[in-house]
């Protein structure tokens, strides 16, 4: 019997390659009629749950209400799509390797959405995407007790850079929701657990380009 696959969506530190496994492969996508947000509250496993330094806001997208476009891009059939869009990747997995990756998304639900609703690399033949969105008791806005780390945007922006050069990281800052949170910069003791090191340039950058969009 063939071995079954399933396909997923990154839309945050997965598009990132030093947090998945190296034997798997990611593919530049994008979803439309949604959008990202900071807004999924969660604890870290390594922290005391009395510690308020355990609990961290992290990235979930939601679905959004907007003025339809025609796209005929990739079939030679118009589509309506929305003018809304995340931009993210998309990742082919044995169905057998699905539960660890639950268990790196915990408090999520794993929706499974038509392949119709995202522009896909043409040898993606899956009829539905795997996409985790916040649950109902973990979303939330960021706060003092629920801070977005810095090493996490760091991990998320550098992802960014990689796959979608400069100016998809600009487009990633400038239409997620939620910059206007708590900000902890852990950078020296990083709390996110699949931290990457980078240069100071690098980091630099993103600290330009992050708190022009919150002051504006």
């Amino acid at each position: 019997m063939a071995e079954q696959f399933v396909t997923y969506f990154g839309y945050g530190s997965l598009v990132n390659r030093d947090t998945r496994p190296a034997h798997e492969q990611a593919f530049p996508a994008r979803l439309y009629g949604w959008r990202r947000v900071w807004g999924h509250r969660v604890r870290t496993v390594a922290a005391p749950s009395s510690d308020e330094r355990g609990s961290c806001c992290s990235l979930s997208i939601e679905k959004c209400t907007v003025n339809p476009i025609k796209n005929d891009t990739h079939s030679n059939n118009s589509k309506t799509r929305s003018s809304a869009y995340i931009d993210g990747v998309i990742v082919n997995i044995p169905l057998a390797d699905l539960p660890a990756l639950d268990n790196r998304e915990l408090g999520y639900d794993r929706l499974q959405i038509p392949a119709i609703e995202f522009d896909l690399p043409p040898s993606c033949v899956a009829k539905h995407i795997h996409v985790y969105v916040s649950d109902m008791t973990h979303s939330g806005r960021s706060n003092i007790q629920y801070p977005i780390l810095q090493s996490y945007i760091d991990c998320v922006l550098a992802g960014y850079c990689a796959v979608f050069e400069q100016s998809g990281m600009q487009q990633f800052v400038e239409s997620t929701l939620g910059w206007d949170g708590v900000i902890e910069n852990e950078r020296c003791n990083p709390r996110y657990p699949r931290a990457v090191q980078l240069p100071d340039s690098q980091l630099a950058l993103f600290d330009d380009v992050v708190n022009k969009h919150r002051s504006n």
